[in-house]
């Protein structure tokens, strides 16, 4: 190879490993700054793209130690994201199918969600950036029937959330500190008995509150008595490559997702020319496992909605 030819290879894999590597740091940054916070949003994909470029241009170099290092870099990669294929628990005795749908400001498709409702038996629905006409819309859909229990707060643009429930529903209550509504309820699930049910939508990391209605769900998660099972659900606005939003997962609480070892599961945004890139809708558990979690496309959202078999 040629000196020139070998300078730009070796060029174009120090900066991709230096990508790499900011990619793989930036996940355990806890700095609520926006571009922090956006960078780790896709994070697992920019580290794999330059953990590739970086081991190919240093193997077309033949430029060993670089190649050694981009390689470990890119094994360090995969290897955090490996609990998201890894199954951990068994199946669920007394299934519990819980359904997180982002509505986009009300405009989502409830009669296509009511389908998904009745499709999948769902058990437990929780509903965000429910408008009043979204709420008079899943009044009238056959939502309505199959959950009859509910409690729900409608609020202009995005403020608005809800619970459905196919189980009775006792001490609801909307969460105090959060700019958008977020509620729970005791379910009383046949076979389970009262199960906590968190519906959560802390604001998106552009907000300079999010890091803090961030660590107020977790406080009110830990609050809940031990013996209880839990399932929080909804727009959590981080990913699990944010290290804030891992930060819920301790004292028994886990991502569905990872338990039922889902894959990577992008749910924002879906109203672009692109795919959506982002999993920032999310079912936690605690006290219970989960089988398997899907994602599911909702017209006029600009989320897709998550599914989640738990019990």
């Amino acid at each position: 190879m040629r000196p020139v030819g070998r300078r730009v290879g070796l060029a174009l894999g120090i900066i991709a490993l230096i990508v790499a590597v900011g990619a793989l740091v930036v996940r355990y940054l806890s700095w609520p700054h926006t571009l922090v916070v956006a960078a780790a949003s896709v994070s697992p994909l920019v580290l794999v793209g330059a953990g590739v470029v970086a081991v190919v241009a240093f193997a077309t170099v033949r430029s060993w130690a670089p190649l050694g290092l981009a390689v470990a870099v890119l094994v360090a990669g995969l290897a955090v994201q490996a609990p998201l294929v890894l199954s951990d628990d068994d199946p669920p005795e007394h299934p519990i199918t819980a359904l997180t749908s982002n509505i986009q400001l009300g405009k989502g498709d409830v009669e296509q969600l009511a389908d998904l409702v009745r499709s999948e038996r769902v058990d437990i629905l929780a509903v965000q950036e429910l408008t009043p006409d979204a709420a008079d819309r899943i009044a009238r859909s056959t939502i309505a029937a199959d959950l009859p229990n509910s409690f729900v707060r409608t609020g202009r643009l995005a403020g608005g959330t809800a619970l459905y429930s196919r189980y009775p529903l006792s001490a609801a209550a909307a969460l105090d500190g959060f700019a958008l509504t977020n509620v729970t309820a005791v379910v009383d699930v046949p076979g389970r008995g009262d199960v906590q049910v968190f519906v959560v939508h802390p604001v998106p990391p552009t907000s300079a509150g999010w890091a803090e209605e961030l660590a107020r769900i977790g406080t009110a998660m830990a609050a809940v008595a031990p013996e209880r099972p839990v399932i929080a659900l909804g727009d959590f606005n981080a990913t699990t490559d944010h290290a804030r939003y891992r930060r819920l997962l301790v004292d028994g609480y886990r991502d569905a997702g990872e338990v039922a070892g889902a894959g990577w599961l992008p749910t924002y945004p879906t109203d672009k020319t692109y795919p959506p890139v982002v999993g920032i809708d999310h079912v936690v558990v605690r006290g219970l496992t989960a089988a398997a979690v899907t994602s599911h496309h909702i017209a006029g959202a600009d989320h897709r909605a998550v599914l989640a078999e738990v019990g």
